[in-house]
C-alpha cells in the first residue's frame, strides 16, 4: 500500500496462501469457501492475524499490517480477545493493525455488530471497508461504523485511465464521501501508470496494485523494507489498454503511400499487435492507416515496436464485433 502523497510504502496486505504437497500454491478463492464450509475458517483467521503481526514486528514502525476478516469471524465474541492477545504477542502497537472488513458483516442488522465495531475501535487497531460499491453498499454502513478507510475495488479502477470511462467520476464520489467522513481512500487493483497519475488527481490517498508488484513473500518484504528506504517501485505498464482479444487475421497497412500486408495478433477497441513490419529507427513518429475492414482505412499510430511487431493506437474507437462476420480484406483481394 503506497501513499499518493510521497510515493512511500505505508503498509502491505497480508494474503494466505495454501502451500500444497502436490497442487502447489492454492489460491485462498479454492480453498477459503471450503474452510467456512468445514468450520476452520476462524482457525486460520486466527493463524493469519497472528502470523501478521509477528511478521509486521521485523518492520519499520510507520509501516502498517492489513489483515482481512470474514464476516464469520466478526461475529464471534471472542475477536477482541483474539486480536487483542495478537498485538500483545508481537510487540507492535495496535494503531498498526488494519483490519479489513467487507459489508457482508452488516447483513443480520443486530446490535452485536455496533457492538463488535465499538470494543475494536476500543483496543485501537484500525477499520478499513473492503471491496466498496459491489455489495450492498448502504450509505447507512459509513453512517453507523466507525472505519478509518474506505477501499475502493477493482472494478471501479479497471479502465478508469481509459476514455470515455465513467469509472474516474465514480471514483472522484467515493473519495469526497470518505473526505467528508473524515476517512482515507485506498484504490485497489492499480496496474498501470496513468492510473497512478488519475488516482492521485482524485484525491484518493492510497494505492494498491501490481504497478507497484506483485505478492512477494514474508522474508522477501522484509528484507526490501528493511534495506530500502521506503519508496516505491513502479513495476506496471505506462498506460492503460482496453482488454485485448485474441486474432490471427491480415490486414493491410498504408505507410507513406506505400501498402503492404501485415498480420494482426490481438486486437481491443483502442489498437492492435501487429507483426511482419519494421518501422526504423523512430517508430513512434510513422502515421499509418490500417485497413481493418475491406475499403475502410482507420488512421493510427505505432506506439512501440520491436523485431518485426509493433502496437499501434486507431485513432478512433473500432467496434471489433464487425470483424466477426466480416471477410479478411487480403485474403478477399488474393481471391480476386
Amino acid at each position: 500500500v503506497v501513499s499518493t502523497e510521497t510515493a512511500r510504502i505505508v503498509g502491505y496486505e497480508a494474503l494466505v496462501r495454501w502451500e500444497h504437497p502436490e497442487r502447489g500454491a492454492i489460491s485462498p478463492s479454492e480453498f477459503i469457501p471450503v474452510a467456512e464450509d468445514c468450520g476452520l475458517i476462524e482457525t486460520i483467521g486466527e493463524w493469519v492475524l497472528r502470523t501478521a503481526c509477528l511478521e509486521a514486528a521485523n518492520w519499520p514502525k510507520n509501516v502498517r499490517v492489513a489483515v482481512n476478516v470474514s464476516p464469520i469471524q466478526f461475529a464471534n465474541p471472542a475477536l477482541p480477545a483474539i486480536v487483542t492477545n495478537a498485538i500483545a504477542k508481537a510487540g507492535i502497537h495496535a494503531s498498526r493493525l488494519e483490519l479489513e472488513i467487507t459489508e457482508g458483516v452488516f447483513l443480520d442488522g443486530s446490535k452485536s455488530t455496533d457492538s463488535m465495531f465499538k470494543s475494536l475501535k476500543g483496543i485501537g487497531v484500525r477499520l478499513a471497508l473492503d471491496d466498496f460499491g459491489t455489495g450492498y453498499s448502504s450509505l447507512g454502513y459509513l453512517k453507523s461504523a466507525p472505519f478509518d478507510k474506505i477501499k475502493i475495488d477493482q472494478s471501479f479502477v479497471r479502465g478508469a485511465a481509459i476514455d470515455g470511462s465513467r469509472n474516474a467520476a465514480i471514483i472522484k464520489a467515493i473519495v469526497n464521501l470518505a473526505s467528508s467522513l473524515n476517512m482515507e481512500t485506498t484504490a485497489e487493483g492499480v496496474e498501470t501508470q496513468d492510473e497512478i497519475e488519475l488516482i492521485r488527481e482524485l484525491g484518493c490517498s492510497h494505492i494498491q496494485g501490481y504497478v507497484y508488484g506483485k505478492p512477494a513473500r514474508a522474508e522477501l518484504v522484509r528484507t526490501a523494507l528493511n534495506e530500502g528506504n521506503g519508496a516505491a517501485t513502479i513495476s506496471g505498464y505506462r498506460v492503460s489498454r482496453e482488454q485485448r482479444t485474441k486474432l490471427f487475421r491480415t490486414a493491410m497497412l498504408e505507410v507513406a503511400g506505400e501498402r503492404g500486408e501485415v498480420r494482426i495478433r490481438n486486437i481491443s477497441a483502442t489498437g492492435a499487435m501487429i507483426d511482419g513490419i519494421e518501422f526504423g529507427r523512430d517508430p513512434q513518429s510513422v502515421t499509418l492507416s490500417i485497413e481493418l475492414l475491406e475499403g475502410d482505412l482507420m488512421p493510427a499510430r505505432v506506439r512501440w515496436a520491436k523485431d518485426g511487431r509493433a502496437g499501434i493506437e486507431f485513432a478512433e474507437r473500432f467496434d471489433i464485433t464487425r470483424l466477426n462476420s466480416a471477410v479478411d480484406p487480403a485474403k478477399a483481394r488474393r481471391a480476386g
